[in-house]
């Protein structure tokens, strides 16, 4: 009996070994097929035209790192056309896409298809909250059906009043720095991107949740400290980290969790993750503070009448409201947004409304600084507006006509968000191409920008005059995406823009932009949002009244 259960026992032993050695050899197949065989031989993309497949292991990945962002996908669109094929690491396919036609098919009427790819969901999640950003589907229609009363013209136009104490205490700032600085003959150069970043984020705390930030004033808000922690963070190489941590069976759920963050310090004992520990920390801690920021709106909207609550302007109080009173549960059939859930829209109102505006702005400013005409006809139409009303209404700024070409420029040459991408979510045709279940949809926003069959032989060019006299073939939905289009576009555009034309009104009225010095080259990097990775610094000279 126990000779006859030890072969029992070696048997099992035995058939275990050869079952893992029979799914290792079919891994192994299944990848050498993937990697070596699929893309070159099988794949119904194969015969669309595309750059070089480059390195079997690595794909096209070296190039697009090495390159500024969104230019190597533009310079492929120009040899390649508007529909192209590039092969990414582990043989893993992109359609790179630029007609509106096909916009249309990924980002409109097969939206729901096409969601964003799950390692860009995690990693947006995880830094701007899972909210509008990353739900899709019935979820994200009715999280936005909630949302759109407090993004309406309306609101909007109550709100404006809300940007200039944070647009005044930024001209001051910079005009005492300006005026203290003995070695200063005129001109003092300051890190714009900074700046930037920390009206931005001023505005938006006003706006969105009624809180006075005052990071301009006070460098040691916590708020504003976690936020510039998190933005030092920010590279390829360490959303490489991050992205290859999330594709870790689990690694998702270990970053959101509450055990992962109480041992957020293994990662400083792994080479190279250190980042992701402090990305931890400062996330918790951004989180934090919305979590009580939203406990003190809820008891102010419980404890304060109906005729003080009404007042406030901020979205945060509008949504409390609507809450309260049972009215975005009537327009939503019963969909009620939890506790939990605002505290995830308002991580998005900071990431989304602050980081991209900064960066926005930045390259704006850039732009100015780098095309004096330009900053001077801008200079003419605003100063005599602003002398007469330093704090111009939403009407007023809407029918500034230069300022409102050189907001949209800017955006359209040099977009806060270079690249987006997609997923198909089943097989499709796109026009005559069949499209497999799980192809990643690379939507080259800067390519399309500046996509010469539609904005002419000079569309890399910045030139404000070109939104006065639109081309022929402009899309008004398709042939600028900066802020998407769709479902899932930008439902805080014209916010965005309206704080863009205020800042840049009153900077331009007070100050005169150049650039640091002879021979300047922009810089951009970008993870999510392509940003100046100098800080963008610029002369800045203020101007007499």
């Amino acid at each position: 009996m126990t000779k006859f259960s030890s072969l029992r026992g070696e048997s099992l032993l035995q058939t275990i070994q050869y079952a893992l050695l029979l799914a290792f050899v079919v891994l192994l197949l299944r990848a050498i097929y993937s990697v070596f065989i699929y893309p070159f031989i099988a794949s119904p993309l194969r015969r669309l035209p595309g750059p070089p497949l480059g390195n079997p292991l690595l794909g096209v990945f070296l190039p697009i790192a090495k390159s500024e962002p969104g230019v190597i996908q533009r310079d492929w669109v120009k040899e390649h056309g508007p529909l192209l094929r590039a092969v990414g690491p582990l043989g893993v396919e992109r359609l790179l896409v630029v007609k509106p036609a096909d916009l249309d098919r990924i980002l409109v009427t097969g939206w729901l298809e096409c969601p964003r790819p799950d390692f860009m969901k995690n990693v947006l999640g995880l830094v701007a909250g899972y909210g509008l950003l990353t739900v899709t589907g019935d979820e994200h229609r009715m999280m936005r059906k909630v949302l759109n009363p407090a993004f309406s013209i309306q609101n909007l136009m109550s709100q404006t009043e809300l940007y200039y104490e944070p647009i005044e205490i930024l001209i001051n700032r910079l005009k005492t720095l300006i005026k203290e600085d003995t070695a200063c003959t005129g001109a003092k150069q300051f890190p714009m991107y900074n700046w930037m970043s920390k009206v931005t984020l001023d505005i938006i705390c006003q706006t969105a949740f009624g809180y006075d930030c005052n990071s301009l004033s006070n460098p040691d808000n916590e708020l504003a400290v976690a936020y510039e922690n998190l933005l030092k963070l920010q590279s390829n190489e360490t959303n490489a980290k991050l992205v290859c941590v999330m594709l870790l069976p689990g690694g998702p759920a270990l970053l959101r969790s509450e055990w992962g963050y109480r041992h957020r310090h293994w990662f400083n004992k792994i080479p190279g993750l250190s980042p992701v520990a402090t990305m931890l920390t400062c996330v918790r801690q951004i989180r934090s503070i919305c979590a009580q920021l939203l406990a003190r709106k809820i008891q102010e909207t419980a404890g304060v009448g109906a005729v003080d609550t009404a007042s406030k302007k901020d979205i945060m109080s509008l949504l409390l409201r609507a809450r309260a009173s049972g009215d975005s549960a009537k327009d939503t059939g019963g969909y009620r947004m939890e506790d939990h859930a605002l505290i995830e829209q308002m991580l998005t109102f900071l990431g989304a409304g602050h980081e991209t505006t900064a960066s926005g702005l930045s390259w704006a400013l850039w732009l100015l600084a780098s095309h004096p005409e330009a900053q001077s006809k801008l200079r003419a139409e605003v100063s005599s507006i602003v002398s007469s009303n330093p704090r111009p209404d939403y009407r007023t700024l809407k029918d500034l006509k230069y300022l409102d070409g050189v907001v949209l420029e800017s955006l359209r040459v040099l977009p806060p968000v270079p690249v987006t991408n997609r997923i198909s979510g089943t097989g499709f045709w796109l026009n005559d191409v069949w499209v497999p279940k799980g192809t990643l949809f690379c939507l080259p926003i800067r390519a399309i920008n500046t996509w010469k069959e539609v904005w002419g032989d000079d569309a890399e060019e910045f030139r404000p005059e070109r939104w006065h006299d639109l081309p022929q073939g402009y899309n008004s939905t398709f042939s600028f995406l900066s802020f998407l289009a769709g479902p899932h576009g930008c439902i805080g555009k014209t916010m965005a823009v309206m704080e863009m034309k205020a800042i840049l009104a009153l900077l331009v009225a007070n100050f005169e932009f150049r650039p640091a010095h002879e021979g300047q080259l922009a810089k951009p990097t970008a993870t999510i949002t392509m940003k100046p990775a100098d800080s963008m610094p610029l002369l800045v000279r203020a101007l007499s009244s």
